[in-house]
C-alpha cells in the first residue's frame, strides 16, 4: 500500500502539477521507496525543481538518477540522467566535461533494442519513449553548441530535435526547440524566422498545457521587439515573462529579464529603475551558480557599474567596475580552457561515425601481406629457374619475359590494392562528410515545406505582406539547400574520382583545398576505424599559393598516406609515452620562390637513421606485419617525380617527422 501511495504522488507530480510536492516531500518519498523506480522518479522530480534555479543541487540529483539506472541497468533512464547532468556541466561552463554525457546518451538513444517503458511514467511507447531521448539528447548538445558560439551546430541540433521529437509525437519538446530556435535566429538576426518560430512555440504551450518554459517564450519575443526597434512592446513581454518565471522557478529568465531591463532603463536614462533591476540581476545569479555568455555575474556588475557612473557615484562605479573584470576574466579563461577540451574531444566526429568491425580491416591486412609475399615467391622461382638453366639462353629469353609480364601483372594488381586499400580508409570520413551537408538539405526542405503551407494560406487570406516575408524565407533556405548540395556532389565526385584509375589528365588544383580535405578525411576515417585513437591537427595554409597544374586524384593519395602515416606515428607514441604527451599532425604550405610546397609534420615516434636511407623503397615497411604493404611511400616518390617535384624527409627518433613536398609552378610544367 505505502509503495501504490508514493508512485501515486510521483505520477500526478511528474504529470504537471508542480506545486502538489515540495523537496521535503520528494525527499520523503525517496527514503522510504522500497524500490529504486520509485527513489530514480523522485530524483528526477527533484532535479526537475533545481534544473534552472541552483546548478549544484540539480547536479547532484542528476548523478544520484545516474547513479539507480546504472545500479539497475536501465538503459534509456540511464540516458536521460546522463542529458541532465551534461546540460547542469554545460551551464556551469564545463563543456569539455559535459560532452562526453551527450556522446554516451546519442549511443544508447540510437540502439533501437533500448527502446523500452522502463522507469518512464508517460504513457507514451517504447519507440516514442527512445526517440524522446534522442530528441532530447540532440537539444542539450545544441545548448552546448550554443555555449560554445557555433550556432550552425546549433541550428543542426535544435532542428534535429525538433524533427524526431515531431516524430515521436511529443508536442512539449517540439516546443522546447521552437522556443531556443526563436533565440538561435536572434543571434542570426533573421528576426522573421525567430517570430515564427516563438509563436509556434507559443501555440504549443496553450495546446500541451506545459508552462515551465511560457517565460522563456515570452521573454524571446521581448528581445524580437528589442533587435526591431520597439522598445515598449519589448518591455511588455519582459514584464510578461516575471511571474510565470518564478512560478515555475526558472530563475535563468528572471535573471535575464532583468538583465534586459536594467540596460533597457540605463539607455533610456531611468537611473532608479536601472539600478533596481541590476541589483536583482546580481542576486538571481549569485542564486543560480551557472557561467552564460550573455548574461553572467560579470555582466551584472558592469551594469551596476554604468548606473553609478550614470550617477556620479564614483566610488561605488569603481568598485563595481574592478569587479566586473575581475569576474569576467575569470568566467573567459574558465570558457577558453573549456572551449579548448571541446575542441580537442572532436565531437562532431563521434556523433556521425558508425562502428567498422575490427575482423574486416584485420582480414585486408592479411590478405595484402598474402599477396605480397605471394609475388616475392614468384619473383624468386623465376630467378632460380633462370639460374639453373642460364645454358638454354633462348628458352631462359622466354621464361624471363614470361615472369616479367607476370611481375608487372602482379605490380599492377598490388598498385591497384592498395589505392582500394585508401579508398576503404576514405569511405568512413566520407560517410561522415557527406551526412552533414545531407542533414542540413532535409532540415531545410522540411522547413521549405511548412512554409509553403504557411505561404499559401495566408494568400488565401489575401496577407500579401506576410506572404512575402515567408516567400524570402523560403528563397533564403533555398540558397542554403543549393550550398549544402553541391558540398555533397562534390564529396561524391572526389570519392568517385579517387576510386577510378588516373586519366593523367592534369589541371588546375587548388593546393590549400586539397590539402584540408583529405586531412579531414584520413582523420575522420581513422576516428571510424579506432574509437581509441586521438590526436589533434592543425593546418597553416598560404593564402598567395596559387594554383598548380597537377593530376589531383594521384597528388591527393600522396597527401593521404603521408596524412595516414602522421597519424600512424603519433598513435604509436600515445601508446607509450601518455603522460603529458600531446599528439599533433600539421599540414602546411608556403609559396616559394618558383615552386609550391606542402609539409606533413608529426611529433610521433620518428623514423631512426639506418631506415631513412630505404623509406621510399618498394615493399620498405617500419610497420609491424599485416599493417602496411610498403608501397605506399613508393608510390608516393613516383607520383610527385612524375609532376617534376620532389619528395623529402626530416626525421629525429622521438621527435617526430616531417614529409615535403615541392611541385613547380604551373607555369613550369
Amino acid at each position: 500500500m505505502k509503495r501504490f501511495l508514493l508512485t501515486g504522488l510521483l505520477f500526478i507530480s511528474l504529470a504537471g502539477n508542480t506545486q502538489i510536492l515540495n523537496r521535503d516531500s520528494l525527499q520523503w518519498i525517496y527514503d522510504n521507496a522500497s524500490h529504486d523506480s520509485t527513489r530514480f522518479i523522485a530524483s528526477r522530480r527533484m532535479y526537475s525543481i533545481h534544473e534552472e534555479m541552483n546548478r549544484d543541487s540539480a547536479l547532484y540529483f542528476g548523478y544520484r538518477a545516474l547513479r539507480l539506472a546504472e545500479k539497475n541497468k536501465k538503459k534509456l533512464a540511464e540516458g536521460y540522467a546522463l542529458v541532465t547532468v551534461g546540460y547542469q556541466l554545460t551551464h556551469k561552463g564545463k563543456y569539455g566535461e559535459a560532452l562526453p554525457y551527450f556522446l554516451e546518451a546519442f549511443r544508447i538513444a540510437q540502439d533501437p533494442s533500448n527502446a523500452s517503458r522502463e522507469w518512464q511514467l508517460d504513457y507514451q511507447g517504447p519507440e516514442q519513449n527512445r526517440l524522446t531521448l534522442l530528441a532530447y539528447t540532440h537539444h542539450m548538445l545544441a545548448v552546448l553548441m550554443a555555449r560554445a558560439q557555433n550556432v550552425e551546430q546549433e541550428v543542426f541540433h535544435f532542428m534535429e530535435a525538433r524533427r524526431i521529437a515531431r516524430q515521436a509525437e511529443n508536442n512539449i519538446r517540439v516546443m522546447l526547440a521552437d522556443m531556443n530556435l526563436g533565440s538561435s535566429y536572434i543571434k542570426l538576426h533573421k528576426l522573421d524566422s525567430a517570430l515564427y518560430f516563438e509563436e509556434e512555440a507559443l501555440q504549443l504551450v496553450n495546446q500541451t498545457g506545459y508552462k515551465k518554459y511560457l517565460s522563456g517564450i515570452y521573454f524571446f519575443i521581448g528581445k524580437i521587439f528589442d533587435a526591431r526597434g520597439q522598445p515598449a512592446n519589448a518591455r511588455e513581454y519582459y514584464y510578461s515573462a516575471i511571474a510565470p518565471a518564478y512560478e515555475h522557478q526558472n530563475f535563468v529568465i528572471v535573471g535575464r529579464v532583468y538583465n534586459e531591463l536594467a540596460k533597457h532603463f540605463l539607455g533610456l536614462g531611468h537611473l532608479d529603475s536601472a539600478l533596481y533591476y541590476a541589483h536583482r540581476n546580481r542576486e538571481v545569479l549569485q542564486t543560480i551558480g551557472s557561467v552564460q555568455i550573455e548574461n553572467n555575474l560579470g555582466i551584472a556588475y558592469e551594469n551596476l557599474f554604468r548606473v553609478f557612473q550614470s550617477k556620479g557615484n564614483l566610488d561605488s562605479a569603481i568598485n563595481y567596475a574592478a569587479m566586473s573584470i575581475v569576474v569576467r576574466d575569470s568566467i573567459y579563461r574558465q570558457r577558453m580552457t573549456s572551449l579548448s577540451e571541446l575542441q580537442q574531444l572532436s565531437f562532431s566526429e563521434q556523433l556521425r561515425l558508425e562502428k567498422q568491425e575490427s575482423d574486416r580491416e584485420k582480414s585486408r591486412g592479411r590478405m595484402r601481406t598474402y599477396a605480397l609475399v605471394g609475388g616475392m615467391i614468384l619473383v624468386l622461382g623465376v630467378a632460380l629457374f633462370l639460374y639453373r638453366n642460364n645454358l638454354q639462353k633462348n628458352r631462359a629469353n622466354k621464361q624471363l619475359a614470361s615472369a616479367l609480364d607476370d611481375l608487372r601483372a602482379t605490380q599492377a594488381q598490388l598498385i591497384q590494392s592498395e589505392k582500394m586499400a585508401s579508398l576503404g580508409e576514405l569511405t568512413a570520413g566520407i560517410a561522415h562528410e557527406i551526412q552533414n551537408p545531407l542533414n542540413f538539405v532535409n532540415n531545410f526542405s522540411e522547413v521549405n515545406r511548412e512554409l509553403i503551407d504557411e505561404m499559401e494560406e495566408e494568400l488565401k487570406q489575401g496577407n500579401q505582406s506576410t506572404a512575402r516575408l515567408l516567400a524570402q524565407n523560403i528563397r533564403e533556405n533555398q540558397e542554403k539547400i543549393t550550398h549544402h548540395g553541391k558540398r555533397a556532389d562534390s564529396i561524391v565526385k572526389g570519392m568517385l574520382q579517387h576510386s577510378r584509375s588516373s586519366s593523367g589528365q592534369k589541371e588546375l588544383t587548388d593546393i590549400n583545398d586539397l590539402a584540408d580535405e583529405y586531412l579531414r578525411l584520413a582523420y575522420h576515417g581513422l576516428r571510424a576505424r579506432e574509437k581509441s585513437f586521438n590526436a589533434s591537427f592543425k593546418t597553416d595554409f598560404d593564402p598567395s599559393l596559387q594554383k598548380v597544374n597537377v593530376t589531383a586524384q594521384d597528388v591527393g593519395r600522396v597527401l593521404l598516406n603521408l596524412i595516414n602515416n602522421a597519424f600512424y606515428a603519433v598513435s604509436e607514441r600515445k601508446k607509450h609515452e601518455d603522460n603529458g604527451y600531446d599528439p599533433i599532425v600539421t599540414v602546411k604550405t608556403r609559396k616559394l620562390k618558383d615552386r609550391s610546397e606542402i609539409s606533413v609534420q608529426d611529433n610521433g615516434t620518428g623514423i631512426p637513421k639506418e631506415a631513412l636511407d630505404k623509406i621510399f623503397q618498394p615493399f620498405f615497411t617500419t610497420k609491424p606485419t599485416g599493417q602496411g604493404t610498403g608501397l605506399g611511400l613508393s608510390l608516393s616518390y613516383d607520383i610527385v617525380k612524375a609532376h617534376g617535384g620532389e619528395l623529402k624527409v626530416e626525421s629525429k627518433v622521438g621527435q617526430g617527422t616531417t614529409f615535403i613536398i615541392e611541385l613547380p609552378d604551373s607555369r613550369q610544367v
